[in-house]
């Protein structure tokens, strides 16, 4: 430590400040951790009445998101975070809690992607929340930072009071902040309780600013126990700043005085200042920008946090695509967190370049002002990769990401499972994005709205509930390459009154009832959401119904067998574990609304006919051929596409693509629109590894290749001790030899020959998916 005696003028300033060079330098040691608690119930879904976009904004999900990509990316990473979320999966649960990242040091994108996953709908249990995080502090930490992000109260019953005593009795030093994203005084006064009994703090931000601020506050170090002074905090929701200087004016004199500059590990720390009683400016600057903060100092220990205006905004951009190549405008989801200098009509451009860079193929301006800027781009009619970068119009770079366009790409809906009548329906998708796409309201084979298209959504307009409750669907609509209007994704909602315990959902009026399957294979008969003398729809563990959905997009992975699948709409399914010579894992997916038959997995007793069972990556796949129909059939192709226990490493648009995946090492190329999962060694004790190659062409027809797997017809060697076999009829000779031809295992590489198809758009390797996968075309 140092410490200053400062005058001016040789009148003394009567300041004495002292400096910390480093107190927090061991940031190499794990001896602190962070668990953030992010809420994701229903009610997260709301607007904030005070944020920055206004009445027409954003939902404070939405606002969440955006604010924790910039501390993701401005935060000390010595420092080890964990990140929970409650309310997300399942709709009415109090167990409903679950760990996003555990404790330790992740990367920035990979984390802000998950986070943008969650889809709020369920209740808010923020006493077993607290329990959670502090079961999964890290052994070795000396203290530990507890920060719970809420909107709501309590609604399960855990009296969080109480278990901030119990964390109060922890061994070691644990502070749990509140955030209170949103809340009333009356609200936040509620849970005063938790900071007072840990030594947090207690905030109430009412808009993304504050949010951050608040994030900031309540993840800086702790001060000492007997401090009585000032602490300068750094906030900035974009990148950390190599080095910035703090500064100090006295407002009764105008002096400033430079207190010094800050770098390294002491960046993320507080600066400790005492002053004499007065108003002061708390002044930062750095080589990005510079920001000021003004308070009244009057000997009471105080943090004052200073938020830096960036010379360039700090921006987030979410990659929407697949996006339509068809030479036409698709609109970019761009929202800019802070303004930069510039904020004219044209301060900032938008540019496409290919995957490699090189010359900008097209461009678009963007407006420069903070808040939702959904810019829209000319994308070519040539699908593929392509770098997609925003600038100044100077050149100067701010983000960039890889996109992938697609001839016919598959479409997905995301809004939450109810809203009030005549509500604006906070509604998201990705796919296509085509500027004149558009979504609409339909009940039924009934039109009842026209909706809204992507462009009237980038200019600020919402979609509007209808006025009369039940149940609707939001239907995404586009265009094909003839030109024809056709419906690409299908989204159930419904309007009621949404119940106010931030649950996020209210009860569907004229809910659909449980019915039998009428052949012995699903439930007995029908209970009004339940089937009659079992159980009800809600004590399945996979549920894909109206309102109720175990997790976003349907896209379900259980937990005990890794059996990971998309559950299509109405159904409900329970996975049971492998037991004695099974290899793999049984199911059931049953109808709920008894419309078609139920289908299962690896039955023990398989229905009759030579069309009940197809095959899949994980066994058999069965349902009663005699009560069949496109319905059901386009069940079987969702399931039989999606189902497995792997993971997916690959997958192609229209053209074909490599692939190379380091452990185990496997490469190669598919054929356009086929997809590979990544290998696992055989079992067998031998190098071999085996793994599938999977497709779902236009017409519905599933195609599958196994690599060192049991079974299968017309084998052929792929490689040294390779077995490369046919496991469905109509696969295509050329995209068999292929596959067979340019595979390489074990370090070794097949011919990788570019000619084989594909273009040189294939060379940037963009498109990772982990399995299940989107929903194929219907």
């Amino acid at each position: 430590m140092r410490q200053l005696l400062l005058k001016t003028g040789g009148a003394l300033l009567a300041a004495l400040i002292t400096c910390g060079t480093g107190t927090v330098a061991q940031a190499g040691e794990a001896d602190r951790a962070t668990i953030l608690i992010l809420d994701a119930s229903g009610s997260m879904w709301g607007r904030l009445a005070d944020d920055e976009t206004g009445p027409g904004g954003k939902t404070k999900i939405e606002v969440a998101r955006d604010v924790l990509d910039g501390f993701l990316g401005s935060r000390d990473m010595s420092v080890p975070l964990g990140i929970i979320a409650y309310g997300h999966n399942r709709r009415g649960d109090c167990s409903d809690i679950e760990q996003i990242a555990p404790v330790g040091r992740h990367e920035t994108r990979a984390l802000s992607a998950r986070l943008a996953r969650l889809n709020p709908r369920g209740k808010t249990p923020l006493g077993q929340s607290l329990r959670r995080a502090a079961a999964d502090i890290p052994r070795t930490a000396e203290e530990a930072d507890i920060v719970l992000v809420t909107d709501g109260l309590e609604t399960c019953d855990v009296d969080p009071c109480a278990v901030a005593a119990e964390l109060a009795a922890e061994g070691i030093r644990i502070r749990a902040h509140v955030v209170g994203f949103g809340l009333t005084e009356t609200e936040a006064a509620a849970l005063a309780c938790i900071p007072d009994k840990t030594g947090g703090l207690l905030m109430r931000p009412q808009s993304g600013a504050e949010l951050a601020e608040a994030l900031s506050r309540a993840t800086a170090e702790a001060p000492p126990v007997a401090t009585t002074g000032l602490r300068l905090i750094f906030s900035y929701p974009g990148a950390m700043p190599d080095t910035y200087e703090w500064a100090l004016r006295d407002e009764s004199t105008g002096q400033e005085l430079v207190l010094g500059k800050v770098s390294g590990a002491a960046r993320y720390q507080p600066f400790a200042v005492e002053l004499a009683p007065g108003t002061y400016t708390a002044i930062v600057t750095a080589e990005a920008g510079r920001g000021e903060a003004r308070f009244t100092a009057t000997g009471a220990a105080r943090d004052i946090v200073v938020t830096m205006q960036g010379l360039l905004p700090v921006t987030a951009m979410r990659d929407r695509g697949p996006y339509a190549a068809r030479g036409e405008t698709v609109a970019i989801d761009l929202n800019i967190t802070q303004a930069g200098q510039e904020t004219g009509g044209a301060a900032l451009a938008l540019r496409l370049y290919a995957p490699d860079g090189g010359e900008a193929i097209t461009y678009s301006t963007v407006e420069g002002k903070a808040g939702v800027s959904q810019a829209g781009i000319n994308l070519p009619a040539t699908p593929g990769p392509y770098l997609l970068k925003l600038e100044s119009w100077g050149g100067e770079p701010v983000e960039e990401m890889t996109i992938q366009t697609e001839t016919d790409p598959a479409v997905t809906l995301l809004a939450p499972p109810a809203v009030a009548p005549g509500a604006a329906i906070p509604v998201g998708s990705t796919g296509s994005q085509l500027w004149n796409d558009g979504i609409e309201i339909w009940q039924g084979d009934r039109q009842v709205d026209w909706g809204v298209t992507l462009g009237d959504l980038a200019n600020g307009n919402s979609l509007t509930a209808p006025a009369e409750p039940g149940t609707y669907d939001l239907v995404y609509k586009s265009t094909d390459v003839a030109g024809t209007r056709v419906e690409k994704a299908r989204l159930p909602i419904v309007v009621g009154t949404v119940a106010d315990d931030a649950t996020g959902a209210a009860a569907a009026p004229g809910a659909a009832a449980a019915c039998d399957d009428g052949r012995g294979h699903g439930p007995d008969a029908c209970a009004n959401g339940r089937e009659a003398g079992t159980r009800a729809w809600t004590d399945y563990p996979h549920r894909c119904l109206p309102g109720d959905r175990t997790a976003p997009y349907c896209e379900m992975r259980d937990a005990a067998t890794g059996l990971g699948f998309i559950l299509p709409e109405n159904r409900v399914a329970e996975v049971v574990p492998a037991s004695g010579a099974d290899i793999f894992p049984r199911a059931a997916f049953i109808d709920a609304t008894g419309a078609t038959a139920s289908i299962f997995l690896n039955p023990k007793t398989p229905p009759p006919g030579d069309n009940a069972c197809h095959i899949t990556r994980v066994g058999r796949l069965c349902a009663d051929p005699d009560r069949g129909d496109e319905k059901l059939a386009a069940a079987i192709r969702t399931l039989q596409f999606t189902l497995t226990t792997g993971q997916v490493i690959r997958r192609c648009g229209d053209t074909a693509c490599a692939f190379d995946h380091p452990n185990p090492p496997i490469s190669g190329r598919l054929p356009a629109r086929w997809s590979v999962e990544a290998a696992r060694p055989t079992g067998d004790g031998g190098p071999q590894l085996s793994t599938w190659f999977f497709d779902l062409d236009r017409s519905g027809a599933f195609h599958l290749i196994g690599l060192n797997q049991p079974g299968g017809t017309d084998c052929r060697e792929a490689g040294a001790g390779n077995r490369l076999c046919a496991f469905t009829p109509g696969i295509a000779s050329q995209d068999f030899d292929l596959i067979r031809r340019t595979l390489g295992t074990g370090g070794t590489r097949g011919d990788t020959d570019g000619n084989t198809g594909g273009g040189a758009s294939d060379a940037a390797r963009t498109l990772e998916l982990l399995a299940p996968s989107r929903t194929p075309a219907r």
